[in-house]
């Protein structure tokens, strides 16, 4: 049993889809993937379900869909993997695999990532990690409180994807991922290590007069739109680029 959070909340049992209802209840089940093996206080639950308001009848509400979620996984065959979800108190928990929950499968991928020192290895890795991704993380039943409790997911998906491109440029691809850096670096202006990472792929591809645009670009609208300056080492890049400095060759 296979449990997706990373895009619209999804369960599979083998190559079938688990219908799991309702978007609070698929809520709910998120929820306790994400934290499990955890207990869930009740309460947290009510929490991130109604984050405004919630009903006199949210902690029966929650009872149900619990029940109704038991129910589905059963007729999906959970009890035949070890999946179970437990009440204990006012506390509930998703008993599984870690490995079977998409989110814990990326975690797992990047610290593997970070150990390895041979970047061909690295790099398929972080690409195996990076392809979990659906979609912004339970984006079919995200609510102000949930995008709060996914950030750190999307943090962590942007240095993958850094790290994962930091390794291409080491293998001498820059050529290759010139244009998903491209790409990246619009989506995410503000972030200066995808764009050192552009002016250095455009400067190997022999671009430095782009790369020097790139820059440039962006320095106005950090100085504009933030009041800041490029950090340190993007000013030293630079001036690397405009003196053709033979470091920033491939060795």
């Amino acid at each position: 049993m296979e449990f997706r959070l990373l895009g619209a909340v999804e369960v599979w049992a083998g190559d079938r889809q688990v219908d799991l209802g309702p978007r609070q209840q698929r809520l709910m089940l998120a929820i306790l993937a994400l934290n499990v093996n955890q207990l869930v206080p009740l309460d947290r639950l009510v929490d991130l379900t109604w984050p405004e308001s919630p009903p006199q009848t949210a902690r029966h509400a929650i009872h149900v869909r619990v029940s109704q979620l038991r129910t589905v996984l059963a007729m999906a065959g959970a009890d035949r993997e070890g999946v179970k979800i437990t009440t204990r108190g006012p506390t509930y928990l998703l008993r599984a695999d870690p490995m079977s929950v998409d989110t814990h499968r990326f975690r797992a991928l990047l610290a593997g990532a970070r150990l390895e020192t041979d970047d061909l290895e690295k790099a398929a890795m972080l690409r195996r990690a990076l392809d979990l991704w659906h979609g912004p993380p339970l984006a079919d039943v995200a609510t102000p409180r949930v995008e709060d409790l996914c950030r750190g997911l999307e943090e962590a998906r942007l240095t993958a994807v850094e790290d994962w491109l930091d390794a291409q440029l080491r293998l001498g691809r820059h050529e290759a991922v010139l244009d998903e850096l491209a790409e990246y670096a619009g989506q995410y202006p503000y972030r200066q290590r995808l764009l050192a990472q552009l002016m250095l792929a455009l400067y190997r591809a022999g671009r430095a007069a782009d790369a020097l645009v790139a820059y440039r670009l962006a320095r106005s609208r950090l100085v504009e739109e933030l009041g800041l300056d490029p950090a340190p080492q993007l000013q030293q890049l630079e001036r690397a680029i405009l003196r053709g400095d033979p470091r920033l060759d491939l060795p």
